[in-house]
């Protein structure tokens, strides 16, 4: 039988669906069973060997959708081997500080179990895509995407060793 691996995402406005769809792709192409799904429409996460969690931040803060995905699965996640990835418009820079500030922002999936790799990736701003009070404030924004696209698909092919270690 072999090995089923889910990564699990939390998306505001569907730039990190994107980011976790890349990643599942790389990981198919490297031969290994792979389901990318929505953490609000997990109800079960049993059979999966393995799994990546990945969240957009939204006022340094995880999408609060990931961390109730995070309490609800906490025991079942904790017998697997684990990686994360954060998508956030921080990581539009590479620097020390940003990198500092983003693991932050990561802290509750740090927090459940060190993972097999943290992705810290750029993310992508459309004002027009924005709805509540996010969209108030950020209304005037240009938009911007300050994804990696090597940068994320080379880190999905990266998890295949990960995982098979």
């Amino acid at each position: 039988m072999s090995k089923k691996y889910l990564v699990a995402y939390g998306s505001a406005v569907g730039s990190t669906a994107e980011v976790a769809e890349a990643i599942g792709d790389e990981m198919r192409q490297g031969g290994l069973a792979v389901d990318v799904q929505t953490v609000e429409n997990l109800r079960d996460i049993s059979g999966y060997d393995g799994v990546v969690i990945g969240s957009a931040v939204r006022i340094f803060h995880l999408l609060p959708k990931t961390r109730k995905f995070i309490r609800k699965f906490r025991k079942t996640l904790k017998q697997l081997p684990l990686a994360y990835f954060v998508v956030c418009m921080t990581m539009g820079e590479k620097t020390d500080e940003n990198i500092g500030k983003t693991k932050e922002f990561a802290k509750p999936l740090l927090d459940l179990k060190e993972p097999l790799s943290l992705g810290l990736f750029g993310g992508c701003m459309d004002p027009d895509k924005l709805t509540g009070m996010f969209a108030k404030t950020m209304q005037e924004q240009p938009k911007e995407d300050k994804r990696d696209w090597e940068e994320i698909r080379a880190w999905g092919r990266d998890l295949i060793s990960k995982f098979a270690a």
